[in-house]
């Protein structure tokens, strides 16, 4: 009888044991496909917000450093005092759109889930915390090992429980379609499979059926910051084919385009949209999601889509057409470092972790500054087409009103394109301090207050900040005196 006992709880035990081991937490279908519901830049109330002066932010990668720094970037918004439209208000209650990646994540959802809060409590929930030491003591707790035995939940998905439970509250997609206020805070992810950024917006969600409501600002967080080697990718489950989503209708004609060669760019993205919804191809019931800085450290890829094209669903461009936006603003923060390479004194062969690390972080950053020109070179375009037919109707009009062309002129935007970045500390020894900090999450309290206060410096001795804050009558208090 009582080996008979022994075996029934044994067996019970196993069981429990078995069920114990963690499987990720999925997102949650979609009824139904619609194009005015859910996470979107055109669901969001502006206020007073306008539309005039756009702004949009855009937060690196860099753990605890870049953290740290775009919080900075944030407060000395907060503080930039500007006249527009006839009346007083901070450069941040114009801010439209923050594009985040990785580190940048973090203040960037806390800022969309609690605005203004985050001055009061982000410190002490994100930047002053051993973040990085907690998430080491949790992984060997009982059981977390238990869940890390199961084959569908990993390092990150650990990671993601943590950031619900001690960093946002448990806070969701649903809380911030709640809130229905601007900014449009998008956080980027990047696809394993197809290499391509992947934000946490409806729009990307309707590709996979899926309902974003339902998903945690943690687990957004964590799939952003899921650096590879370091944390697992996080996976998320595709359901297209079952709530009724179509295309738009530029897939299909970029789809055309392919075997002529036109627009290459357009068909690229067509591909990557229809690599979630393609019956014709093996089909992904599973995507899975790594740190943004893989495809794109500094995050600006996803609002230059917006500002150089009308097929994205939070296009600047055809707030442009429609000659609603006068002044751009975009502002990167870069926490991009440039540490000493110990490699480089040694003809000892770089191990494993070096050469991954390598790979995934410098091609990258040597790929921001052609990003920045990029953006620069898309507003100069457009408003040279502008300048051109409005010389080409002037001179025609000198022939008679009846020689005019009916060509619509472009509207010519102003742009202010600010880089806060450590390679602008002109002092090299300070310069090379910064450059040096690691990518962890985890600094110490002194190196988080140094980074608040470099970010705001370099923000304020931008030429482009100073030419936007005289454009503006507006100032930036300094040495804890207002403005």
């Amino acid at each position: 009888m009582g080996m008979r006992i022994a075996t029934r709880i044994a067996a019970i035990v196993c069981a429990l044991l078995l069920a114990a081991c963690g499987s990720f937490p999925q997102n949650p279908p979609l009824a139904k496909y619609d194009p005015s519901a859910g996470y979107r830049f055109d669901q969001l109330e502006q206020g007073s917000n306008s539309d005039e002066l756009f702004v949009i932010l855009v937060f690196s990668g860099g753990g605890t450093r870049a953290a740290a720094l775009s919080y900075g970037v944030l407060e000395a918004l907060r503080d930039a005092k500007i006249q527009w439209q006839n009346r007083k208000a901070s450069l941040l209650d114009e801010v439209d759109v923050i594009s985040s990646i990785s580190g940048g994540s973090f203040p960037a959802a806390y800022y969309a889930l609690h605005g203004s809060r985050i001055f009061d409590e982000f410190p002490d929930r994100f930047l002053y915390r051993p973040v990085q030491s907690d998430l080491l003591g949790l992984a060997f707790t009982p059981a977390s090992l238990l869940k890390l035995a199961g084959s569908s939940f990993g390092r990150s998905d650990l990671a993601a429980e943590f950031y619900d439970r001690e960093v946002f509250g448990a806070g969701t997609y649903a809380d911030l379609i709640a809130r229905r206020r601007r900014p449009f805070v998008i956080l980027n992810a990047t696809d394993m499979t197809t290499g391509a950024q992947f934000p946490f917006i409806q729009d990307q969600f309707d590709l996979l059926c899926s309902d974003l409501a339902g998903v945690s600002l943690g687990r957004a967080a964590a799939a952003s910051s899921a650096f590879p080697g370091g944390l697992t990718p996080l996976t998320f489950r595709n359901y297209a084919g079952t709530c009724g989503y179509r295309q738009p209708q530029w897939v299909d004609l970029a789809m055309k385009d392919h075997k002529s060669r036109l627009n290459a760019r357009r068909t690229a993205r067509a591909e990557r949209r229809l690599s979630y919804t393609d019956t014709g191809q093996a089909p992904r019931n599973f995507i899975h999601l790594t740190d943004g800085g893989v495809a794109d450290n500094i995050g600006l890829r996803e609002p230059l889509t917006a500002i150089a094209s009308v097929n994205n669903s939070w296009s600047v461009l055809r707030l442009i057409n429609l000659r609603k936006v006068n002044k751009l603003v975009v502002i990167v923060v870069n926490a991009a470092t440039n540490p000493a390479a110990s490699r480089d004194q040694t003809a000892d062969v770089p191990g494993l972790i070096d050469t991954v690390t390598a790979a995934a972080t410098v091609p990258l950053d040597n790929y921001t500054f052609d990003t920045l020109e990029i953006l620069r070179a898309t507003v100069n375009e457009f408003n040279e087409e502008a300048r051109l037919i409005s010389g080409c109707r002037a001179l025609a009009a000198g022939k008679g009103a009846q020689c005019v062309p009916d060509i619509p002129a472009p509207h010519q935007v102003e742009l202010f394109p600010v880089e806060v970045a450590f390679e602008y500390i002109e002092e090299a020894k300070e310069r090379n301090w910064f450059k040096n900090l690691p990518t962890t999450l985890e600094l110490p309290r002194a190196t988080v207050d140094k980074l608040r206060a470099i970010g705001r410096r370099i923000l304020s001795e931008d030429p482009q900040f100073k030419k936007l804050m005289e454009a503006l009558h507006g100032c930036l208090a300094t040495g804890g005196q207002s403005c």
